[in-house]
């Protein structure tokens, strides 16, 4: 016996899933191409690649691991769903809350290094260096804080959709 809005929330999740890959693939990429530029002309501002690098290469791991693994784990969890909608709703609640407290602890992260970012960016005195390194710091924070407050919204509304299925 399947629940009708499951699979289509099932297929929400993971297009989302999908979509977060390639948008971390595509940061990644942007903040290699501008560090590059950055450094290739001199800018003053090339220490900002510094930041665009470190998280960039944070981005390329999550959005390639992404891509990779959710189309079979959508398709896994598709046929868990028909054969046993208990056992699904019982092995995907047990891993997605551990997911939505991670999202939550990436937040606090997030929102630390934008403020890190903000601080280092106002020293005065402290040269172009400090100022780009801020400024990188507050560009890659923002976006994975906006990116990760939208896939726990996600998150949240598929937790509830198979939190809805009958335990037993």
């Amino acid at each position: 016996m399947t629940f009708a809005p499951m699979p289509a929330e099932i297929d929400r999740y993971f297009a989302g899933e999908r979509a977060g890959g390639v948008f971390l693939l595509a940061c990644a990429l942007a903040g290699g191409a501008v560090s590059a530029a950055l450094l290739a002309s001199g800018s003053p501002l090339w220490a900002m690649s510094g930041p665009l690098v470190a998280v960039g290469l944070a981005q390329l791991a999550v959005g390639s691991v992404r891509l990779r693994r959710t189309p079979g784990q959508a398709l896994r969890l598709s046929e868990r769903l028909r054969s046993s909608p208990a056992g699904y709703r019982a092995e995907e609640t047990a891993r997605m809350r551990p997911v939505q407290r991670r999202l939550a602890v990436y937040k606090r992260i997030e929102i630390a290094l934008l403020a890190a970012g903000l601080a280092i960016a106002s020293f005065e005195g402290y040269g172009r260096t400090l100022y780009s390194v801020g400024l990188g710091l507050i560009l890659e924070a923002g976006v994975m804080l906006a990116f990760d407050l939208k896939a726990e919204r996600r998150g949240e509304r598929y937790l509830a959709a198979v939190e809805s299925l009958p335990e037993g």
